[in-house]
C-alpha cells in the first residue's frame, strides 16, 4: 500500500489528525506532555469509550441513544443512595448495584419498545427520558451529592467503591481496564457473531432483514438495552473515581459520545461502523475535552467547539460517502 493511499483512507486521516492535536498542544501548552495529565486523558477516554461502545450498537440500527450521560447520573445516584443508606454494607452496595443495573435494563427496554412497537424516532424518545432521568437523579439523592466517606478505609464497600475507579492492576488503571474489556467483549459480539452480524444487516436494511427471519424488535431491544447497561457501568466507574454521585455527573457526556461516534467513522444511517472506530472517537473527544480545559477555553465555549466539530465531521463524511457511492442524494425535482 502506498503512503498516499494510506494517509487518503480512514485510518492515516485519523492519525493526521491525531498529530495535527499533539502539535498544536506542544507548542501552546507543555503540560499536555505530563503523566499527570495523560492520567486525567486516560480516565476521561475510558467513560467516553464504554459509553460510545454501548451506542454503537444503537447507531448501527440507524438509532441515537442521547440518554447515556443521564443514565450514568441515575445509575450512580442509585448505588450511592442505597450504599449511604445501609450504612455502607457489602450487602447494600450489592443491592445498589444490582438495583442500578436493573434501572437501565428497564430504561433499555423502554427505548427498543418504543422505536419497534411505537414506530416511535429513537432521537425522540431518548431525548425525553435524558430530561426525565436528569429529573429522577435529585429525588434519589434528596437533591444534593452524595459524597462517599474517605476516612471509612476498613470499609470494604467503601474500598470496593473506590477501587472501581482508583485502583492499579500492573499499574493500569481500573477504568481503563473496564473499558479495554468493553472493547474485547464489543468487538467480538460484532465481529464473530450472529447477533452482531444481524445488527450490520438490520442498519442497512430492516425490511430484507425481516424477510430473512430476523426478529428485528428482540435484536432492536437488545441494542438498546447494551446501550444502557455500559452508560451505567460508565456512571459507577466515573463515580467511584470522585467518590460521589449526583445529578449533574456525566453531564453533557452525550454530546461527547455523539462526536465520538461521527469522528470514528459511524455511519449515523445505520449498517456502518466498527469498535475500532468508537475507540479512536473516544480518543479524539478525550483529547480534545482535554485540551480546552488545559487551555482555559470557557465551558460554554466548548459546546460551541462540540458543535462545530460534530457539525464538520458530517459534512465530511457525507462527502466521503458520496465519493464512494454509499450515499446518494435525491435530484431536485424540475421547476415548473
Amino acid at each position: 500500500m502506498s503512503v498516499r493511499r494510506f494517509f487518503g483512507g480512514a485510518w492515516g486521516q485519523r492519525i493526521v489528525i491525531l498529530a495535527l492535536i499533539f502539535a498544536v498542544m506542544a507548542v501552546a501548552e507543555p503540560k499536555f506532555f505530563t503523566g499527570s495529565n495523560a492520567s486525567s486523558v486516560l480516565f476521561a477516554i475510558s467513560i467516553y469509550g464504554m459509553m460510545a461502545c454501548g451506542m454503537l450498537f444503537v447507531v448501527l440500527l440507524g438509532g441515537l441513544d442521547l440518554s447515556v450521560g443521564s443514565m450514568a447520573a441515575v445509575s450512580a445516584c442509585i448505588v450511592a443512595q442505597i450504599t449511604m443508606k445501609s450504612g455502607y454494607s457489602g450487602a447494600g452496595l450489592l443491592t445498589g448495584i444490582v438495583a442500578a443495573i436493573a434501572a437501565s435494563i428497564a430504561v433499555g427496554v423502554l427505548h427498543g419498545l418504543c422505536v419497534t412497537y411505537m414506530r416511535m424516532p429513537s432521537f425522540i424518545v431518548t431525548l425525553s427520558t435524558k430530561y426525565i432521568l436528569y429529573g429522577v437523579a435529585p429525588i434519589i439523592t434528596g437533591g444534593s451529592f452524595i459524597y462517599y466517606p474517605q476516612e471509612m478505609d476498613s470499609n470494604s464497600a467503601v474500598n470496593f467503591i473506590y477501587s472501581l475507579g482508583n485502583k492499579r492492576i500492573a499499574n493500569v488503571p481500573m477504568p481503563v481496564i473496564f473499558f479495554a474489556a468493553v472493547v474485547v467483549i464489543a468487538g467480538f459480539t460484532l465481529a464473530s457473531t450472529t447477533y452482531g452480524r444481524r445488527l450490520y444487516a438490520l442498519g442497512g436494511n430492516p425490511t430484507a432483514s425481516a424477510l430473512v427471519g430476523v426478529r428485528v424488535r428482540r435484536d432492536t431491544v437488545a441494542a438498546y438495552v447494551v446501550s444502557s447497561l455500559l452508560a451505567a457501568l460508565s456512571g459507577i466507574v466515573l463515580s467511584s473515581v470522585n467518590m460521589q454521585a449526583g445529578q449533574t455527573l456525566a453531564q453533557g457526556y452525550e454530546g461527547s459520545v455523539l462526536m465520538a461516534m461521527i469522528v470514528g467513522g459511524i455511519n449515523l444511517a445505520g449498517g456502518e461502523g466498527t469498535i475500532s472506530g468508537a475507540v479512536f472517537g473516544a480518543l479524539f473527544a478525550g483529547l480534545i475535552n482535554n485540551m480546552m480545559t488545559l487551555l482555559s477555553v470557557p465551558s460554554d465555549f466548548q459546546k460551541a467547539v462540540q458543535g462545530a466539530i460534530i457539525l464538520v465531521a458530517v459534512c465530511i463524511n457525507a462527502y466521503s460517502g458520496r465519493r464512494a457511492g454509499r450515499v446518494k442524494l435525491p435530484a431536485a425535482p424540475a421547476e415548473k
